[in-house]
């Protein structure tokens, strides 16, 4: 009877310890109003950090890294570390300088040139001019 009482007593310890242990763990959660817009902005952050991820993940990138002499793994931690703002910048940043996305603009710019150097008589491009001469 002597065991039968004591590992009721500690079946009894244990199962208190664990609802103190419970009731603790409860008691430290709190409770806010979440706005539509934090709530927006935070899985902005998390779809931004997601999209540099994917990128550094491409294969033509990795290898461009590595030619460079960076770890991707390390360059993977890094991203990690960057703030919202900071990868949210990055990302701006990649969608204003990406190579040939003003077509418009690039060739306006050569039209220019070329007749500038048809009415200098440096080229003979268009038919529509006259040299200055």
């Amino acid at each position: 009877m002597g065991f039968f009482n004591l590992s009721k007593k500690a079946v009894a310890v244990v199962l208190s310890a664990q609802l103190v242990l419970a009731t603790q763990a409860v008691t430290l959660a709190q409770a806010e109003m979440l706005t539509t817009q934090s709530a927006i902005n935070s899985y902005e952050a998390l779809d931004n950090r997601a999209a540099l991820a994917d990128a550094l993940e491409r294969d033509a990138v990795q290898a461009e890294m590595v030619a460079m002499g960076v770890d991707p793994a390390e360059a993977a931690a890094r991203l990690a570390a960057l703030s919202d703002i900071e990868v949210a910048s990055i990302l701006t940043q990649m969608e204003n300088d990406s190579a040939g996305a003003d077509i418009i603009g690039t060739l306006f710019t050569v039209f220019v040139i070329l007749l500038v150097t048809d009415l200098l008589c440096f080229t003979n491009a268009f038919r529509f001019t006259r040299c200055v001469r």
